[in-house]
């Protein structure tokens, strides 16, 4: 499964520096997560997602040496009055932690043995993404969730081996997985939400 890649193996810097092109390249590893739920339904939500990661990957090659960790990056903003304004990469930040504790949160109910995926992704999403969301958004996320595949569909999704879901041991081996990957995952989420509960920099603002 390509869900052990990445966040797993991600090195933590000095106090909790959080690697910024490392964890870049974990957040790009979860986009096919995306993509078999729905490629078409889904792609408002991929294209978020993904316009984020590019955002703060803009921010950081324009000194990777000094932005070398997300909270580096975080702290620059703040001492420079721009952490809060629009596209910067705080703000981009912002909404791509909120994106994985989506995709975390749907994981997880997948995980402790949720086989209607229309359900995980609806606990998943009234968890974490629903709260910043307007009714149209809403509307667009309730289309892309009535979409969503199968269990089975979205098992096949995970292997990189055609028919290996349907082999013995394949349940157990996911689980076993995402009992390494999703901890990894959401402890960096928690140092992130720290961060920006230190700066005030979360916001309720609806989109």
């Amino acid at each position: 499964m390509f869900l052990i890649f990445r966040f797993s193996d991600l090195k933590l810097e000095e106090d909790n520096g959080i690697p910024t092109e490392p964890f870049l390249e974990s957040c790009y590893a979860i986009v096919p997560v995306l993509d078999k739920l729905g490629p078409t339904v889904f792609a408002p939500v991929k294209i978020d997602f993904v316009g984020n990661i590019k955002k703060i990957n803009q921010k950081y090659i324009t000194n990777p040496e000094r932005f070398n960790t997300l909270q580096k990056i975080v702290l620059y903003e703040v001492d420079t009055g721009v952490a809060q304004v629009r596209n910067s990469a705080t703000e981009a930040l912002l909404w791509l932690k909120r994106g994985l504790k989506f995709l975390k949160e749907f994981l997880l109910e997948v995980n402790r043995g949720e086989k209607d995926i229309h359900a995980a992704l609806n606990n998943a999403y009234g968890k974490t993404l629903r709260q910043y969301h307007g009714w149209v958004v809403r509307g667009v996320f309730a289309l892309a969730l009535r979409a969503a595949p199968s269990y089975q569909g979205f098992a096949a999704a995970l292997v990189s081996r055609e028919g290996d879901e349907q082999k013995e041991g394949f349940a157990k081996g996911m689980r076993r997985d995402l009992d390494v990957y999703l901890p990894a995952m959401e402890h960096q989420l928690k140092l992130l939400d720290a961060l920006y509960e230190d700066y005030n920099l979360e916001s309720d603002e609806i989109v």
